[in-house]
């Protein structure tokens, strides 16, 4: 299975953020992710869970036992912000903007 980003490449990019990034992370509502210390998930389990997941009632069927996926689970488990401004109603940011460059550094 192939991802874009590993919890281990995630991971450290948390440890060497700055206290100013650590800071700006907390104000949109996700500092619980900065808390994260996951490193790997079980090749299994990647696959697992995925096959017993159900998009269209929203629940993982665990040997015949229902976890149901909801806004609140997710924001439970992973301190996912609930709500607050859709990504489709951010201005984009003009192509001569420096801030992305400067924030990665």
């Amino acid at each position: 299975m192939k991802n874009r980003c590993s919890p281990e490449s995630l991971l450290s990019i948390i440890i060497g953020m700055s206290k100013e990034q650590k800071e700006c992370v907390r104000s949109m509502g996700f500092g619980a992710l900065l808390k994260m210390k996951i490193t790997d998930i079980p090749l299994k389990l990647g696959f697992y869970v995925p096959q017993k997941f159900d998009s269209e009632r929203m629940v993982i069927d665990i040997e015949g036992k229902e976890l149901k996926v909801t806004t609140e689970s997710v924001h439970d488990m992973w301190g996912i912000p609930i709500g607050g401004t859709k990504l489709t109603q951010l201005d984009q940011w003009p192509k001569d903007d420096t801030s992305y460059d400067e924030w990665k550094q």
